[in-house]
């Protein structure tokens, strides 16, 4: 993702937003995808989705996902209908999902310095999806590499202003495999 500062120092922080479901758009939800998170800390919200400024450990919380789990396995412990939360990222490698019914293994490798992971938490459902499916909550999950949440508020986060006449920039790749079943 690339966008030029034309004439003032810009904040930017472009994320893409697509839906993933590795058994195919209608099988249903996410909840037994089995993911893992490369990252021990995320960028907590308040009670309005503001972000706190605050970088907490995910030990011990449902949050965690250093060792690959399902989805729904810790989602009843969350204060929510599903994940939506900014993990801070260390490295390139952000995250692995993979669907133990296709064994389709997808990976996200980027530069930016955090990823929202989001789990498709809608309160009805939304009509209009691919051949006219109409989705039901969690029926696909979102791992969106992105400055953090909230960092023109908050000069512990990493800027995300680029200066005039720069350009911003932010590399993903999302890698696909088959792992045996």
């Amino acid at each position: 993702m690339r966008a030029e500062a034309l004439t003032k120092a810009t904040p930017v922080s472009l994320a893409q937003h697509t839906y993933w479901n590795l058994g195919g758009h209608n099988s249903g939800n996410i909840l037994s995808h089995e993911v893992q998170i490369f990252s021990s800390r995320i960028t907590p919200k308040d009670e309005n989705n503001i972000p706190t400024g605050r970088i907490e450990s995910v030990v011990g919380t449902p949050y965690d996902f250093l060792q690959p789990h399902t989805v729904g396995s810790q989602m009843s412990k969350l204060n929510n209908s599903g994940y939506d939360i900014n993990y801070v990222l260390k490295g390139n490698r952000a995250a692995v999902v993979y669907n133990s019914n296709t064994g389709i293994m997808m990976e996200l490798l980027t530069d930016a310095p955090g990823m929202q992971f989001y789990t498709a938490n809608f309160g009805r459902a939304v009509k209009g999806g691919k051949g006219g499916i109409t989705y039901q909550a969690h029926a696909g999950l979102c791992l969106e590499s992105q400055g953090f949440p909230g960092s023109v508020n908050h000069p512990n986060f990493p800027s995300q202003t680029i200066p005039s006449g720069d350009t911003y920039r932010h590399d993903m790749l999302f890698t696909f495999s088959i792992k045996s079943v």
